[in-house]
């Protein structure tokens, strides 16, 4: 039989092992006949047979076990849900002492009004009127010389979704009536919560030190009662 490089075209009369003698490069496989291909079937099929045996035997081997106990997973179950539940509560502890106690909130909130109250009172000589509201601390109320401000970022409720008191026609000791109605959201009861009187009184070396925002921050627009009329601003 001969045999020949399909590279090449070198023929042998033996049939070449993987390199052709002549040219160097490695030749395809050879044939495989079909009596090859039955002993490699069955070999392969006397391995999964194998395989299998020892597979089985080793599942006899191992004992059920604490897996296929049903106690097994109703323990796993309650460690889970006793785990799940501490988490809980320290997640809910650690929200509780970051948000504070929130009567100490409501007051430091109306200590701020109080203190942005006495930086108006300090650049204007007077009060916001009762028309005017807490909202002349945000926007200038054009006939208020000497604004300066805005005092605070913005007027919003007080904690107990309740807006905010506030009162220039009834002076407590030479300020404004200011307070947060507390939690059973109405005035005049033994829960309302008042700011600390000294708020309105800051001192002239801290306020001679104020600048507006206007001049602190890069692009706040002071808005004005036309703004307002324009639909700048909704209280």
């Amino acid at each position: 039989m001969t045999y020949r490089c399909p590279y090449c075209k070198q023929t042998f009369g033996e049939e070449p092992s993987v390199k052709c003698p002549a040219c160097g490069r490695l030749l395809g496989a050879r044939p495989v006949s079909a009596s090859e291909r039955r002993a490699r079937r069955r070999a392969k099929e006397r391995i999964w047979r194998e395989a299998e045996r020892q597979k089985a035997a080793l599942g006899a081997s191992v004992p059920g076990g604490g897996r296929r106990n049903p106690r097994f997973y109703l323990v796993a179950v309650l460690l889970l849900a006793v785990l799940g539940g501490l988490l809980l509560k320290t997640a809910d502890t650690a929200s509780a002492r970051k948000a504070g106690n929130p009567l100490l909130r409501a007051m430091r909130h109306v200590d701020t009004l109080a203190t942005a109250l006495a930086r108006y009172h300090f650049h204007t000589g007077r009060y916001p009127d009762a028309q005017q509201g807490l909202y002349a601390l945000v926007r200038d109320p054009a006939d208020a010389p000497g604004w300066d401000g805005p005092y605070v970022s913005h007027i919003a409720t007080d904690l107990w979704d309740t807006p905010y008191v506030y009162r220039p026609d009834i002076p407590t000791n030479g300020h404004p009536l200011v307070f947060s109605c507390g939690p059973d959201r109405r005035p005049n009861t033994a829960d309302d919560i008042h700011p600390d009187p000294a708020c309105f009184h800051p001192g002239t070396d801290w306020t001679n030190g104020w600048v507006s925002a206007a001049r602190r921050v890069r692009g706040v627009r002071v808005l004005t009662k036309e703004d307002t009329a324009q639909g700048g601003v909704t209280p």
